[in-house]
């Protein structure tokens, strides 16, 4: 009896924030690369295990739950901690005239006013056709996007 009154508020709790989550998302990537995705993951469950559950220098077993909610097996527990201290989370690609490679940075805004980032470099096919589109078309070096968790993406049946 006690579990499934658990289970039902957990279901609610993801509900609800799934909810929250959707009315914030604006203009997400919806075309990604595994190369990109991968980072992502990485660079985020690194910045997330430290500013969100309080764990510095986190071995990957520690970080294991939040690796599996990054990797669309969402944790209620986490999902709620995550949806409580982030704001929003952004990509920025540049592209230097007198480069061919990328560089992308992921800036996870806290609720708190605070910043994380992490960047890499990419070679153009491990950057998403539109971005790289989007900067040879306009003839700019910058290209910004929002980046929705897994669990606040619309996925189709």
């Amino acid at each position: 009896m006690m579990l499934a009154a658990l289970a039902a508020v957990a279901a609610i709790l993801v509900f609800v924030l799934y909810g929250r989550s959707r009315k914030r998302a604006t203009e997400v990537v919806r075309e990604s690369t595994p190369a990109l995705d991968r980072w992502l993951r990485d660079a985020l469950e690194v910045e997330l295990a430290e500013s969100v559950l309080g764990l510095r220098n986190a071995t990957e077993h520690e970080r294991e739950k939040l690796a599996r909610t990054l990797a669309d097996d969402p944790d209620a527990d986490i999902v709620g901690k995550i949806e409580e201290a982030v704001r929003a989370v952004e990509l920025e690609f540049v592209r230097y005239a007198h480069e061919t490679d990328f560089e992308a940075t992921v800036r996870v805004r806290y609720e708190n006013g605070t910043t994380g980032t992490a960047t890499r470099r990419f070679a153009p096919a491990d950057v998403p056709e539109a971005v790289r589109e989007e900067i040879e078309k306009k003839g700019t070096t910058r290209a910004f996007r929002s980046w929705a968790f897994p669990w606040q993406r619309v996925h189709a049946l």
